[in-house]
């Protein structure tokens, strides 16, 4: 039964990854295409296959995240039994905080795991998967997607090789960009008893959940499923930056938010529609709720209540609420974070290396 999983999500991605973008937040709610944070992606396709009791493991400093969450209900996970927990200390790994919260974790009935971080952006068929891990012969089973050509998005991820059985037998970092090779998704499907027999087995807390799982390869079977559809990794800013560019494609935005069996969810915040002025061009743009725009906007994504007013220029640009774009100002390739003012500024960053504007920065 899918109801017998409980839901993992790992929030412990270095805030380094994304440098300045997450000085302030966890990579866990740094924005995708405008109203949609990272941890949207695991939460919403572990509520599709019917996991009904999610624990979310954060470092202490997790403020966004706790605000992000505090309406459970938008993922349908607001029960007396069950639902969403977070759980935040001051653990260095997500290992380390699991097992401060044993407890928690016995006392659910569900007896199976699904383990996911925060950082892959994927709408996985999580049901399928599950299938799939219950006809099998594995004791785990990992998520992954082969990527067919030279691929410098997933640079640092892990590669997966498996043999002619689809069990696990080698995992390397992906330093030099490689052909044909299966990038990881750290998604993990197991037995409760068996995750909480290899935690308790390791004598160290420092290594990471995936870790843990990836060191019991030569005694237990661990297998592969492969997941096909879009899949990005949050490790870089460029990588940021080119997830939410890659959403502005029609084909990838169907195929990631626009399937009828697996939604994807976020915080509802009930909020009017975007004015367009007299002014306003928007071509090839992801424009959400409550935004004002009478300039210029072309290939570029803007979160709620942004202003762009006339005069002003956006072009392959992120940005992010409660921004105010006036006149003169002409950016491309900028991602602008929060509550940011800017005037009769002219901004070119790189595709590769965007320029970031911090929060609450006025020019």
């Amino acid at each position: 039964m899918l109801s017998n999983y409980t839901g993992i999500i790992t929030s412990f991605e270095s805030k380094e990854l994304l440098k300045a973008l997450t000085e302030n937040r966890g990579v866990a709610t740094v924005p995708i295409a405008g109203k949609y944070r990272a941890i949207d992606f695991p939460l919403s396709y572990m509520r599709n296959a019917g996991v009904n009791n999610i624990h979310v493991l954060s470092s202490k400093n997790c403020r966004s995240l706790k605000n992000h969450l505090d309406v459970s209900k938008s993922w349908g996970l607001n029960r007396k039994n069950g639902g969403l927990t977070l759980h935040s200390d001051n653990s260095n790994t997500d290992t380390e905080l699991l097992l401060e919260n044993f407890d928690d974790l016995l006392e659910n009935k569900e007896g199976m795991v699904v383990i996911a971080p925060t950082y892959m952006i994927a709408n996985i068929d999580l049901e399928a998967a599950i299938q799939f891990h219950e006809l099998s012969d594995n004791d785990i089973t990992v998520i992954y997607k082969t990527i067919d050509d030279l691929n410098e998005n997933f640079v640092g991820c892990d590669i997966l090789e498996f043999n002619e059985k689809n069990h696990l037998n080698r995992i390397f970092a992906n330093y030099l960009p490689k052909k044909n090779k299966n990038i990881s998704t750290e998604i993990f499907l197991l037995k409760k008893s068996l995750l909480i027999s290899l935690i308790l087995s390791k004598p160290t807390r420092d290594l990471s959940l995936k870790d843990v799982i990836y060191r019991s390869r030569n005694n237990l079977n661990i297998g592969g499923f492969e997941h096909k559809e879009y899949l990005s990794c949050l490790n870089s800013l460029s990588n940021f930056f080119k997830t939410n560019m890659d959403l502005i494609e029609t084909k990838i935005l169907k195929e990631l938010f626009f399937n009828e069996n697996r939604p994807i969810f976020s915080k509802v915040k009930d909020s009017i529609p975007t004015h367009y002025l007299n002014n306003a061009v928007v071509k090839n743009s992801i424009i959400s709720n409550e935004c004002l725009v009478d300039g210029t906007v072309k290939n570029s994504v803007l979160s709620r209540y942004v202003t762009v007013e006339k005069g002003a220029y956006l072009e392959n640009c992120i940005i992010l609420q409660n921004c105010i774009i006036k006149s003169g100002t002409n950016l491309k390739n900028v991602i602008v974070d929060k509550n940011v003012v800017l005037e009769s500024t002219e901004l070119e960053g790189n595709p590769f290396y965007p320029l970031v504007i911090q929060k609450k920065y006025k020019f």
